[in-house]
């Protein structure tokens, strides 16, 4: 299995997360369920519904590539969601730092692969890791835009606000896939190409969330550590929807997790429809589990299409992907 890193450049703003109130609730980072919708719609402006439908029938049997969310680069740290678990910290120390140590949500490589080891994780350690909070912060700015709208029949304006974030310079996304059949290196390549073009997340209307690729490579050094190394617990990159299967001893795997319930609105390619997917639950990425989960794709058709738009199927990705990584059958 050939695993890859690739980073992503935004060329201007970014409208990530699921709809607030005024359109100002943003994200600086992306759910690999929103991710991999994104791809699909690529996939379909670039080679049409039955490559993607194609795509779609062979996840639904064996996934070719699993991927992770998209999380955060700043120079030459690429940060990790902290593992909701803690063994590696002594009592006394957790009683010390208790406020602290839930303020840590995001680890930088070292830190990260240190957490997953499990043991002696000193009070140097946590300061270390509290102070790159900081550079994770200062690898964006967030930015409140007015915007207005016009009634459809009776023309009148009204205004909303919009929230959008601005990565710094040397700043951005990254991902990880890992390829079960490496004849997808190339068309993964492709499709990530082509969303960058398309623009990922929303707001593309006013030019939202266009990227270019920085690099796409093999991993090396202590990525390559951390999704091989030796470990009898297995932490979520990516966000997790169990199968039928998993579901029925999904409770005693558990070791540490927190979950999510997502909806939203229904993009096919280009065109966004005023239809709504159901909603989906997952375990969250940072949850930790005694055993390699495997996840699946969901179907999150709306039970009623009244207009007839839909001419295809909606999955929603819940595919495991995992520090450590094997093979997912």
């Amino acid at each position: 299995m050939e695993i890859y890193i690739y980073k992503l450049k935004f060329k201007g703003a970014t409208h990530f997360g699921d709809t607030g109130i005024d359109l100002e609730n943003v994200s600086e980072w992306v759910n690999s369920d929103t991710f991999f919708s994104a791809l699909m719609n690529a996939n379909r402006i670039l080679n049409g519904r039955d490559a993607v439908s194609t795509l779609i029938q062979a996840f639904k049997e064996k996934p070719p590539f699993l991927i992770s969310s998209l999380f955060l680069y700043h120079e030459d740290n690429y940060f990790l969601p902290r593992p909701l678990i803690d063994n590696g910290i002594s009592e006394d120390l957790k009683k010390e730092l208790g406020k602290e140590l839930k303020k840590l949500r995001w680890l930088n490589l070292k830190g990260f692969l240190k957490w997953l080891k499990g043991r002696d994780i000193m009070k140097a350690d946590i300061e270390e890791m509290q102070s790159l909070q900081k550079d994770y912060k200062n690898a964006f700015t967030y930015e409140i835009r007015p915007r207005v709208s016009l009634d459809r029949v009776t023309q009148n304006s009204s205004i909303y606000h919009a929230g959008y974030i601005y990565y710094k310079e040397r700043a951005g996304l990254y991902g990880l896939v890992a390829f079960q059949d490496e004849s997808y290196i190339k068309q993964f390549e492709i499709m990530l190409k082509a969303l960058g073009e398309v623009g990922l997340g929303g707001e593309r209307a006013y030019g939202c969330g266009t990227f270019e690729i920085d690099c796409y490579d093999r991993v090396s050094g202590l990525f390559e550590e951390v999704l091989n190394m030796d470990s009898n617990i297995y932490t979520l990159l990516s966000l997790y929807h169990p199968t039928k299967e998993e579901t029925m001893t999904l409770r005693e795997k558990l070791k540490a997790f927190d979950k999510i319930r997502k909806s939203g609105w229904i993009t096919t390619g280009r065109y966004a429809l005023p239809l709504k997917r159901k909603s989906v639950g997952f375990l969250i990425e940072g949850s930790v589990l005694s055993e390699q989960p495997v996840g699946c794709l969901v179907d999150v058709t709306p039970e009623h299409d009244p207009f007839g738009m839909l001419d295809h199927r909606i999955y929603r990705y819940g595919y495991a992907f995992t520090a450590p990584l094997r093979r997912v059958k």
